[in-house]
């Protein structure tokens, strides 16, 4: 008997029905990729809230990611998980999101609910040992409308209203090989481009007249080329394993146009070279142990150097971010006859100090997650739902708080396209 690999789609039809998915999808996320998935006036700050590079199967463990490797799923958290993928599979993802929050300040309260299609992602294989994966993912949302008031005079208030919107988005691809059978080592490429929009309206009322009004709008145009490099190092013993990840991004200009236009009392434009923007170094570690495919748990620490990142061409306004992750994920039988022994059941948490300040004072961010992941019957591909529920605020109760829950649909696709056979 003689096997022969075909190096093509295990069925045309099956091949043209997926492209075409794939081609409807980044339309669609096109189409939003000017939305947002935020209402928070903490997004007004630096680039806005920042994302997580995760899919949905480790937004629900907490964000862990960097030692994570499967293949069934996809993790661009980490380029070196790109050679993981089988031999024989080709991988689709795409998710969608909706966040409620609730703002309160105070006695004052106020809810918000927002939608979006988050993202999309192939990962196929070039070779036994090497694989490269495509998509388009979020870097920061930017997202508030928001006013306030304040008395300066007896008769004399000031008024103040602020509304901003846009993003970055990350148009990427990457290749990762492993060596040894133990490490492997990865790299992506992302085109990170976008805008985002700040106006600011400040008015002075006496005796209920508005005697004047000046508004100031910020445009910040990017386009810029950024890069990751990963690695991952996995060890087996028996039923036990163990994964060390590493990741890195360098320093990098913000390429794009800044304008900033004010009318009113004065009125003057302001569009310069000089006003320099980075995005920040990146250094990333994670630990996962995994016993008889059954149960894995993991960890992550992930630091952001903004410190050293001009910012309006200063490095001296936003602070260096860290984030720290836990999670787990597990399956009773991976190949089980029950639909439920297939079912894969995932928890996590992480805490995060934001990079800006908010009237002076920083913030922080905590998180509980959990997931769902429903295996399809007949095939690999899966249907994964997340929830993520979290604070975003200081320890000084008179500041603004948020409290959030964020739930995402995925699925993934998870077919044979490469194949061998058999020929008598």
């Amino acid at each position: 008997m003689i096997y022969i690999k075909r190096l093509f789609p295990l069925a045309r039809v099956q091949g043209v029905k997926y492209f075409a998915l794939f081609l409807w999808v980044l339309a669609l996320t096109l189409q939003v990729n000017a939305q947002n998935n935020t209402n928070s006036p903490y997004t007004r700050l630096g680039y806005g809230r920042l994302e997580d590079l995760g899919f949905s199967t480790t937004q629900s463990m907490g964000g862990v990611a960097y030692g994570l490797r499967s293949r069934i799923s996809m993790n661009p958290a980490n380029p070196a998980s790109n050679s993981s993928v089988d031999s024989t599979s080709f991988l689709f993802e795409f998710g969608v999101s909706g966040l409620y929050s609730n703002f309160s300040s105070g006695a004052n309260s106020v809810n918000t609910f927002t939608s979006n299609v988050d993202y999309l992602a192939f990962q196929f294989p070039l070779t036994k040992w090497m694989g490269m994966s495509a998509g388009l993912i979020p870097y920061s949302f930017v997202g508030y409308k928001y006013n306030t008031s304040d008395s300066i005079a007896p008769t004399l208030t000031q008024a103040q209203s602020f509304y901003g919107t846009g993003g970055i988005s990350q148009a990427y691809v990457g290749i990762a090989a492993t060596a040894w059978k133990r490490l492997s080592l990865g790299v992506n490429m992302y085109y990170m481009y976008g805008s985002m929009n700040h106006v600011r309206t400040m008015s002075a009322i006496s005796s209920s007249i508005t005697t004047y009004t000046t508004t100031q709008t910020s445009d910040l145009y990017v386009k810029n080329l950024n890069f990751r490099y990963g690695l991952q190092y996995q060890e087996t013993f028996g039923r036990h394993s163990f994964c060390i990840g590493l990741v890195y991004d360098h320093l990098s200009k913000l390429n794009g146009d800044f304008t900033q236009i004010t009318t009113g009392v004065v009125n003057d434009t302001i569009s310069s070279d000089s006003l320099k923007f980075d995005i920040p170094s990146l250094y990333g570690g994670g630990l996962t142990y995994t016993y008889d495919n059954r149960l894995t748990v993991g960890a992550d620490y992930t630091f952001q150097e903004f410190s050293k990142a001009r910012y309006y061409g200063k490095t001296d306004t936003l602070t260096n971010r860290y984030k720290i992750s836990l999670g787990g994920e597990y399956i009773h039988k991976p190949n089980g006859n029950k639909y439920v022994d297939r079912m894969r059941w995932r928890l996590g948490a992480n805490y995060s100090n934001s990079y800006t300040t908010f009237n002076t004072i920083g913030t922080r961010t905590i998180a509980v997650t959990c997931g769902v992941g429903f295996p399809l019957r007949t095939t690999k591909t899966m249907v994964n739902v997340n929830f993520e529920y979290g604070n975003i605020g200081a320890q000084q109760k008179a500041l603004l708080s948020e409290n959030y829950l964020k739930i995402g649909i995925n699925l993934t696709l998870n077919e044979v396209w490469f194949f061998k056979q058999r020929i008598q």
